[in-house]
């Protein structure tokens, strides 16, 4: 079985359609997205449909949480960060909100797949320090021992990780790092994110998984980053906010 996996779209249409053109060309059997479809970019509502549309599978991030009124608004500290969801909440129609309502939190598959956004523990976690990692390696043993890979986003950064390594740097060129894991390890992986990437690559990242080879492919896909901040200008979000596209952080 071959998963194409995104994450973390953000209302970036530009990205989503170069990134679903790319997964095309590699015929896989499953699209599963990881949360937060919405928010920060222009084209929620556009990004939804398309997810839609391909019937891709997916689960809830916080930012469906927010502008589904599941999680409150309160917690967004950022004004600027607010104001994107805030724009993607009144845009919404009421079809899509209950689409993004029903959406679970975790999605696990019968080849030992898990799906989340945060981190198998806490729907909001950032996965991002070594500590971080191993106790979320050590809670997939400990409650979920049948899980090999744990696919999650939230963080935005390209990272793979088991009970001895966390690597989170991948090379922009070649734009495919391929990497063959082991039957016997438990992993957590995140492609990395297609609308808003925070690793100093602008392109938008995604991945590919065969469940068949145990290999996973991330991979980097240009787009019209132009394009998209030029929406979010007519929107009239934050300038931070618009040019972080252009450095990927």
């Amino acid at each position: 079985m071959k998963y194409a996996i995104i994450a973390d779209v953000h209302g970036n249409l530009e990205a989503l359609q170069a990134v679903l053109a790319a997964a095309k060309q590699e015929k896989p059997d499953r699209l599963i997205h990881l949360g937060d479809l919405v928010g920060y970019g222009a084209s929620p509502v556009e990004c939804v449909d398309v997810v839609r549309q391909i019937k891709a599978k997916g689960i809830c991030g916080n930012h469906e949480r927010y502008i589904t009124g599941v999680s409150s608004l309160d917690l967004v500290s950022r004004e600027d960060k607010r104001a994107t969801i805030e724009y993607a909440r009144d845009r919404m129609r009421p079809d899509q909100l209950l689409d993004l309502k029903s959406l679970p939190l975790q999605l696990a598959t019968e080849d030992g797949l898990l799906f989340v956004h945060g981190s198998p523990r806490n729907e909001d976690e950032y996965l991002l320090t070594w500590e971080a990692f191993q106790e979320n390696i050590q809670y997939l043993r400990m409650t979920m021992p049948d899980v090999h890979v744990c696919f999650f986003g939230h963080t935005h950064v390209p990272a793979l990780a088991t009970a001895t390594k966390v690597e989170m740097k991948f090379e922009e060129k070649p734009d495919v790092a391929v990497i063959q894991l082991a039957d016997s390890k438990t992993y957590l992986v995140n492609p990395g994110s297609v609308g808003q990437p925070r690793d100093r690559c602008a392109k938008a990242a995604w991945a590919l998984y065969d469940s068949t080879e145990d290999v996973v492919e991330f991979r980097r896909t240009a787009y019209d980053i132009a394009g998209a901040q030029r929406r979010m200008e007519q929107a009239g979000f934050d300038a931070k906010i618009i040019s972080r596209l252009g450095t990927g952080q």
